[in-house]
């Protein structure tokens, strides 16, 4: 695809620092674990959350159909973000299985993202 094309090694990074993947040279561990994303959420007109949703809807395409509705719904792609616990209710499912489909769906695209920047460079 052509946003691919478009992801540089720091847009790599950055993604990969905001969903906290250990695959990030930055990798740091966390405790509460809370990703380092939910801090932008809420701010909509940042840089930050303009660069993570664009990173995001570039890559969006190898994930399934209930992969991106979760994704959607907790990065506040349509509307402010959602919490586990109603994107579970949205999609009759526990907030548990909310929280492996997401963490599922981010190792997916880290590992898009990587295989991207890899053969672009």
């Amino acid at each position: 695809m052509q946003q691919e094309n478009n992801l540089s090694k720091d847009d790599a990074i950055f993604f990969m620092d905001m969903v906290g993947s250990v695959k990030s040279p930055n990798f740091e561990t966390r405790m509460n674990g809370v990703k380092p994303y939910y801090k932008i959420i809420k701010e909509r007109d940042s840089n930050k959350f303009r660069r993570f949703i664009r990173i995001y809807i570039a890559l969006r395409h190898i994930l399934s159909e209930r992969e991106q509705v979760v994704l959607n719904e907790l990065y506040g792609l349509i509307k402010e973000g959602s919490q586990l616990k109603t994107v579970g209710a949205l999609l009759n499912i526990t907030p548990e299985r909310v929280r492996q489909i997401r963490n599922q769906a981010e190792r997916k695209i880290v590992r898009e993202v990587l295989r991207v920047v890899k053969v672009s460079n």
